[in-house]
């Protein structure tokens, strides 16, 4: 409780520090402002400018999501996944979210930009998510969510640097086989900062770059350590060589290079290196290239780097059809990302190896259905080999200093399966003045297997041909009602259909369906004021994502959203 005392505040003192310090610039502050980044030499322009504000989108990550109806709502997965702070943020780049549920869980999301001078720009992010109660599933305050995330922009003649640096802190409670209570929770940190410079201009009849590079560090305290690095660049060239008479039709010739190291127990380096060339027309798009992938300990990989998209009916259907693979490396990083209830030693392992999509194709349509309706239908398969898949970890036993007590704690170890995958994917949006946004998603996945014989080792090979965890399919229905100048109200629905878990005794079990209803209010107080109310896990379904660490269930946060 120290510990969570002291973290909460070294932030509040920090975040008085930024606000004190705060020059703002109104023109970064407009609703709206977040946009996904898109490289220069994709903009076609005839006659480029140097940038002034275009590059300062905050790209620092306790920011809001950009997401079409002003706010990303996702359902919380598990117990002690991240509180989605984000749920509710609207567009504005300096904005303050405090809330706390029924549980005394502190809810607090910071989120600041301002240009300290003409040639400067500063981000500050700051999130944090915890539970003060015992729970049925945890001991008290043993999971908390913090991260720090921080940028800058310098703008110069002849480009802008951007540097970045992010740390995150998370605490999880490990439950025990026999039920005895484990004392200790799992300490998992993550350290990342790097730098990315982006010339100005445009690749219109000039060689336009990006190049960037970062350092990422992961670890949990008593076991697992990574170390990766990263560089990246972009190199293009546009002209209109084909079509002289038409100045928005341009043919660009481009590279893309990564570099990326990863250390736990060995080292892993893959070089990628795609060159491509792209053009588009008044009713298409095309992009031809290749990627070559350069691996330690492996043969080099060469894929195809196909897209093309047709646009008819006044742009109102768009048939699109891509052709590719890829590898990358396998990082400790995405592993425990997305389960941190995994072991705490990989050393077994030596490498994770690289998951290697050999083959991939996405074709489908795209339709403007009217002017507030847009859908999509589309198919995605691939082959894919040494993809990370989760199982019971039975000999996980830790003992603490000055404890007696030998703990069998309930870990997940990982396997690797190579598999065909199949996805049907299915979207519909609809917005309406202002007033009314819905989002429908379905996907539905169709997984075949490729594994060894373990026809000779039958507790083996149970490991072995099912999706552990991955759901058959899945639902979400999301949307929110402006009902006047104060009311605002949101809600969202996620359905998961059947999924797959092997208990530590090896045995398989069809988990039941699982269904998530969130739904909130916002009362606009004063202009940039507002009340929010949000019920997660409406039905109260103790569903699992992974066995024995099943969701919260249902719990209501209020606080207070203040833009400025």
């Amino acid at each position: 409780m120290k510990n969570k005392s002291l973290i909460i505040s070294i932030l509040f003192v920090f975040i008085g520090i930024v606000a004190v310090a705060q020059q703002h610039n109104e023109q970064v502050t407009v609703e709206g402002s977040y946009r996904p980044q898109i490289k220069r030499s994709e903009r076609l322009t005839k006659t480029p400018e140097t940038p002034v504000n275009e590059f300062n989108i905050p790209n620092y990550k306790a920011e809001a999501k950009d997401f079409n109806y002003s706010y990303n709502m996702d359902v919380e997965p598990m117990s002690a996944v991240p509180y989605k702070a984000d749920y509710g943020v609207e567009g504005k780049n300096n904005f303050l979210k405090a809330g706390i549920g029924t549980r005394l869980s502190p809810v607090f999301l910071f989120r600041h930009y301002s240009d300290l001078s003409n040639n400067m720009s500063i981000g500050v992010g700051v999130k944090h998510y915890s539970s003060w109660l015992n729970l049925k599933d945890y001991k008290k305050s043993s999971f908390m969510n913090n991260a720090f995330n921080v940028m800058t922009i310098n703008k110069f003649r002849s480009g802008q640097l951007r540097s970045f640096a992010d740390y995150k802190y998370d605490m999880y409670h490990l439950r025990a086989y026999n039920d005895i209570e484990n004392p200790n929770g799992r300490n998992i940190n993550s350290l990342n900062f790097g730098a990315k410079w982006l010339a100005s201009g445009s690749s219109y009849r000039n060689l336009y770059s990006e190049i960037g590079g970062d350092y990422r560090a992961t670890w949990i305290v008593g076991g697992t350590q990574e170390h990766q690095l990263n560089a990246n660049a972009h190199l293009a060239y546009s002209d209109n060589w084909i079509n002289h008479e038409k100045v928005d039709d341009l043919q660009t010739f481009a590279a893309d290079v990564e570099l990326n190291y990863n250390d736990v127990y060995q080292s892993q380096l893959l070089l990628a290196i795609n060159p491509y060339f792209t053009m588009n027309g008044e009713f298409y798009h095309v992009h031809v290239g290749a990627r070559l992938d350069l691996k330690t300990g492996d043969n080099v990989s060469l894929y195809p780097d196909v897209r093309g998209s047709v646009f008819i009916l006044d742009n109102m259907l768009e048939f699109y059809a891509k052709l590719g693979g890829r590898s990358k490396i396998n990082t400790f990083a995405d592993i425990v990302a997305k389960n941190p209830f995994v072991t705490t030693n990989f050393s077994s392992f030596g490498e994770f190896g690289y998951e290697k999509t050999k083959f991939s194709f996405q074709g489908g349509v795209k339709a403007k259905i009217t002017n507030n309706i847009d859908a999509h239908l589309g198919v995605h398969y691939r082959t894919v080999k040494n993809s990370v898949y989760f199982v019971p970890d039975r000999d996980f036993y830790v003992a603490y200093e000055g404890d007696e007590t030998i703990y069998h704690l309930n870990a997940f170890n990982i396997i690797f399966q190579d598999c065909d995958l199949t996805t049907i994917l299915a979207d519909v949006r609809l917005k309406t003045l202002n007033k009314l946004n819905l989002a429908a998603e379905f996907a539905f996945n169709i997984s075949n297997f490729h594994n060894p014989d373990l026809t000779q080792n039958p507790e083996l090979a149970v490991m072995y041909g099912k999706p552990w965890y991955r759901p058959r399919y899945t639902f979400t229905l999301r949307g929110d009602y402006q009902l006047d100048e104060t009311w605002k109200f949101n809600a969202a629905l996620k359905y998961l259909g059947n999924r797959w878990m092997l208990t530590p005794d090896y045995e398989v079990i069809d988990v039941k369906r699982a269904i998530d209803v969130q739904c909130g209010v916002d009362y606009q107080v004063m202009e940039d004021l507002a009340a929010f109310a949000e019920i997660h896990n409406l039905y109260h379904q103790k569903y699992q994502l992974y066995y024995n660490y099943p969701s919260l269930g249902f719990e209501i946060y209020a606080g207070i959203k203040y833009r400025f």
